[in-house]
Formats: C-alpha cells, sequence, structure tokens
C-alpha cells in the first residue's frame, strides 16, 4: 500500500462499493485507474514462472531481488545486501493434534515449489488491490483504537520490558464472516508507530475466496498494510507464500488442525525473522524499515480479534463460542512463548493478562499445563 495518507480518497469511495460487493460495477474515474495502475506495475514483478498450488492457488516465482520489499525507499540501494539463506528457529516444540504439513510436494502441484532463488507471490487484480486498500485501512484505524467496530481476546504484557521475540501453536478455524468484516488469530508486537502482527485470518476484503490463509500486517512510521501490498518484508521461502491456504480446519470436539508461529529478532542484525509449521522460515522485516521495532518490542499480545462495521451483527471468533472448559472445544494457543532482555524463549511468560473489550469475546489464561502444551490460552465468542 502507499503511504498513510495516498489514496484516502480512494479507499473511503472503495469502502462503500466493496461492503455492497458491487466492485466490478462501479465506474472508477480515469485518475483512481491511472492509479490502480501504477500500484499494480509496482506489485506484478516478471515471473520466472507460474506455479499452482493443490487447492488451485496460481503463484508467479518471482526473483529473489525483484520481489516487492525491496520497492522500499530504505531497501532499494541495499537489496543485494540480502541473499536467500536458511535460518535456524528451534523452538523445542512439540506437537499435539493435527500439525500443519509443510511439505512442498504436498502444497504444489510441481511437488517442490519455486525455482532456486526466486519467491511465490500471488499476481495481483484490480480488484484484488481494492479490497487489499480497503482491508489495510481497516486494520490501520483499528490499530490506533480509533474504529469502533474491533473486538479483541488476548492475552497480553502488562510490563515495561524489552522483547525480542514470541511464539505460539494455535489451532486453525473457519469463522464465518461477510463483507468487510474479518476473524483472525495473531500473535502482535508493537513499539511506537510500529507494530507486526502475524497469524491465520479469514478476511473478505483481503481473501474474497473466504478460505482460512495466513497473513502478516505491518505498520511502520510511514506505510501500513497486509503481506507485500507494500514494501518491506522480505520473502525467503521458494515454497511458503504469505498468503498460503490453510486447510483442512478444526472442528468442535475434533480432529484438530495447527500451526506453529514464531518471530524473532535476531541479535546479530535487528532483523525480525518469522517461521512457521516446524521452523520453516518464511521471510524477515527489515531492522531499517522500522523507528520503534528497529530496537525492541515493548508490548505483545497473543489471541483473536475481530472487525465488524458498527450495527452489524459480530462475527464468530476462533470456533464461535466461549470458551469451556474443554480444551478441543477450543481455539486454543498452547506453548505460548515470549523472548525477553535475556534473549531466552520463556515457556511461562511473566506479566502476562487476558484482556477483552467486549462481553461477547473471552480468553482463558489455562496456564501451564501438561507437555507438550506448557502456557495455553483458549478464546473465542460469537459477540452476542
Amino acid at each position: 500500500m502507499a503511504p498513510k495518507n495516498a489514496l484516502k480518497i480512494l479507499v473511503l469511495g472503495w469502502f462503500m462499493v466493496l461492503e455492497q460487493h458491487v466492485i466490478t460495477g462501479y465506474k472508477i474515474s480515469a485518475e483512481e485507474d491511472q492509479e490502480l495502475e501504477r500500484q499494480l506495475n509496482l506489485l506484478n514483478k516478471p515471473a520466472v514462472t507460474t506455479i499452482q498450488t493443490t487447492y488451485g492457488d496460481s503463484y508467479d516465482c518471482v526473483d529473489f531481488h525483484l520481489q516487492p520489499a525491496f520497492d522500499h525507499p530504505l531497501l532499494k540501494n541495499h537489496k543485494n545486501d540480502f541473499e536467500m539463506s536458511s535460518f535456524d528457529f528451534r523452538l523445542e516444540q512439540g506437537t499435539n493434534g493435527v500439525s500443519f504439513d509443510f511439505d512442498p510436494s504436498k502444497i504444489w502441484l510441481n511437488g517442490k515449489g519455486c525455482p532456486p532463488n526466486t519467491v511465490p507471490i500471488k499476481r495481483i487484480t484490480k480488484q484484488d488491490l481494492i479490497g487489499a486498500n480497503v482491508a489495510g485501512e481497516i486494520a490501520y484505524n483499528n490499530s490506533l483504537n480509533i474504529n469502533p467496530g474491533v473486538e479483541v481476546a488476548v492475552l497480553r504484557t502488562t510490563g515495561q520490558s524489552k522483547y525480542y521475540g514470541a511464539g505460539m501453536t494455535v489451532s486453525v478455524y473457519h469463522p464465518a464472516v461477510q463483507g468487510t468484516q474479518y476473524s483472525s488469530s495473531h500473535i502482535k508486537f508493537q513499539n511506537g508507530p510500529d507494530s507486526i502482527s502475524v497469524g491465520w485470518t479469514v478476511n473478505p476484503s483481503l481473501y474474497p475466496d473466504k478460505e482460512t490463509r495466513l497473513f502478516i500486517y505491518t505498520v511502520t512510521k510511514n506505510s501500513h498494510c497486509y503481506n507485500t501490498f507494500c514494501p518491506g518484508f522480505v520473502i525467503l521461502s521458494p515454497n511458503i507464500p504469505v498468503d498460503l491456504l490453510l486447510k483442512p480446519y478444526s472442528k468442535i470436539g475434533g480432529p484438530t488442525y495447527e500451526t506453529n508461529l514464531f518471530v524473532r529478532k535476531r541479535a546479530t542484525n535487528g532483523d525480525w525473522f518469522l517461521a512457521i509449521g516446524k521452523d520453516v522460515p518464511v521471510g524477515f522485516w527489515p531492522q531499517r524499515i522500522f523507528t520503534g521495532l528497529a530496537d525492541s518490542a515493548n508490548y505483545v499480545e497473543w489471541g483473536g480479534e475481530v472487525y465488524s462495521p458498527p450495527g452489524t451483527s459480530p462475527p464468530p471468533m476462533g470456533a464461535g463460542h466461549l470458551p469451556t472448559g474443554k480444551l478441543y472445544d477450543n481455539c486454543y494457543g498452547r506453548q505460548i512463548t515470549l523472548i525477553g532482555e535475556n534473549q531466552q524463549i520463556d515457556h511461562n511468560p511473566p506479566s502476562c493478562q487476558p484482556y477483552s473489550n467486549s462481553k461477547g469475546y473471552k480468553l482463558v489464561d489455562a496456564g501451564v499445563i501438561r507437555p507438550p502444551f506448557d502456557r495455553t490460552i483458549a478464546f473465542g465468542g460469537n459477540g452476542l
């Protein structure tokens, strides 16, 4: 996405169009169309080849150094400083339920993903861009606490410490949402104007197929967007896109499907790295694009978030009901971990408390329970 104030009028106009599900029938002005074309030309990079997932999604395999991340003004002249490589994200995490298998042979029809030195990026259409702009603006207003439609149920840090990473193994559900509603589970890091969120979401503005997909959301002093709609996040994996469809979904009482999320700020260079599944490196946010997060995070949260336009029925969070006494009847996050100033992974983070801003959604902190669960939370609701 463009800088915060750019396209503001366009987004406001597109919002109503998207809410009524008539984007294709909306007549945009020549100026609006020109701006869309400019953004599309920036975002859609030349493809070395195009491949498909087993669910039918098509992705362009883009040369590593041509990916949108390096359009960032602070990275443009430094793209050659970065190379595709593997990183050690060992978490000593166990498994429970059915963990998502990010084996390329099971994700891609070609059995392997993109060729070496390329990364998978979905080709963007005008309708995709309109939806992403609307979704990005909604999320940005939520992050500033000026959008009354957002509800959360999270475990959050309460101290004034410095944090350098966090993790969670979370069960994956498929809550039903409509229009510009969304329902997500995430880990969020924040410091000043900067924030990073990673998790899964059902968000028809961002993903019109209404499937549960991975997402990242990045806010800096000068931009805010989902996934790679604005430059900054450097994709490392040739076979794990940041918007990968997660399927099958968990069901109340089982079976339960889950995935691990882990973000860590590397002590050697200050970059924030993202890994999923069984420590599969996806990519990183370079330190130089941040101000507050260039040093550390001073706030971290784990849990659920939903949004619905004021005056509409609230969407479900997680499994769609308030947490019950049976773990597998809930959307849960286990192995809640936090990295503090000692750079060690804390499997029972102190000074964390549940928080919800609505009676219709709730998070229960179960504390440390039997291995391989360790610190565990359960969250959800239907907003009523």
